[in-house]
């Protein structure tokens, strides 16, 4: 991680924000943030159901994604036994890491950071060998280099594969699936993100590949035009989508591509935080079979989500479960 490099080109609105956005949708985000989260449906999207069969396959793995992983704010983590017993059966476990494990002060009131507390909580939840996080995200570059590099290098001490930059922004899972990682969004500028618009490029061929972009709005509840075109347009490159950014759960749904069923969860909110409002508190755990089809290529098979939400149980102490719907 020696080449970790921040861009010293940060705007004052950016400085004074700590948000990656121009002035009309902060202000969007500062009015969501007061009023509630929006809950317009744009596009009609129809949410697939929780339990569903896309494909025909042979099933040879599963992977599990989780929502965002955000600052904890000196709270500890606890797992509860639903979720676990929701993620055990499953081959691998992907999360969006969205903090830096440190005690500096914070550069800006909405950087994220973690205590390093938070690694043992996701080891309670499914072995560290076998978590993937991802890095690609708006607050990667929150705190310095070092800072970020040694945040980094406590997670691999503690067994878990961290990807999502440029020099490995993909992981490939036993030779037969690949996770990609980009972000649309960084609050500070910073030289070691991938752009989004090179996610076309790191398609594996002969494997199933997943792309796993932090994009759209916060506190939207469903998808703009614009992110599902987007979208779709990626899903003819992609095998699955699964997003992350809204930090409130946006729709699984599925699209037909020929004979292929494939999915998009344009974003799965969030898995865990510090906040008191609950406008932050929601997210989906979602997993899916992948195995080769009557053709030979690998597709999804059964696809199965939940909603969780994250509740304070003690002082200093936050619980995750799974749960009705959000709205509910």
């Amino acid at each position: 991680m020696d080449s970790l490099n921040h861009r010293n080109s940060v705007s004052l609105f950016q400085k004074l924000l700590g948000t990656p956005y121009n002035f009309r949708e902060e202000m969007g985000w500062l009015w969501r943030n007061v009023m509630g989260v929006k809950t317009c449906n744009p596009c009609g999207i129809r949410p697939l159901p929780q339990h569903s069969q896309l494909n025909q396959i042979q099933p040879r793995m599963t992977l599990c994604f989780i929502g965002d992983i955000m600052d904890m704010r000196g709270n500890t983590l606890m797992i509860g036994a639903e979720i676990k017993e929701f993620v055990r059966p499953c081959d691998f476990l992907i999360g969006n890491f969205e903090a830096t494990i440190t005690h500096a002060r914070k550069p800006g009131f909405a950087a994220q950071r973690q205590d390093p507390g938070i690694l043992d909580s996701l080891a309670n939840l499914f072995p560290s060998d076998r978590t993937v996080l991802s890095l690609a995200n708006n607050h990667t570059g929150d705190f310095s280099a070092d800072i970020l590099r040694h945040s980094i290098s406590l997670m691999k001490q503690k067994g878990f594969y961290v990807f999502g930059l440029n020099q490995n922004i993909s992981v490939d899972v036993e030779g037969q699936a690949r996770i990609v990682a980009a972000s649309l969004w960084s609050n500070v500028p910073f030289a070691d993100m991938m752009p989004f618009q090179s996610l076309d490029r790191h398609v594996l061929p002969a494997v199933f590949n997943v792309a796993y972009p932090h994009w759209g709005f916060e506190l939207e509840y469903f998808p703009r035009l614009s992110t599902v075109q987007e979208g779709m347009r990626l899903l003819n490159h992609y095998d699955a989508i699964i997003g992350h950014h809204s930090h409130v759960p946006q729709p699984v749904m599925s699209h037909r591509m020929g004979d292929n069923m494939k999915v998009i969860a344009f974003s799965l909110g969030d898995f865990c935080t510090g906040l008191k409002s609950r406008n932050y508190r929601h997210g989906i755990v979602c997993k899916m079979e992948i195995g080769p089809g009557n053709d030979g290529y690998w597709k999804i098979g059964a696809v199965e989500w939940r909603y969780t939400e994250v509740t304070r149980i003690a002082d200093k102490k936050m619980k995750v479960g799974l749960a009705v719907h959000p709205f509910a």
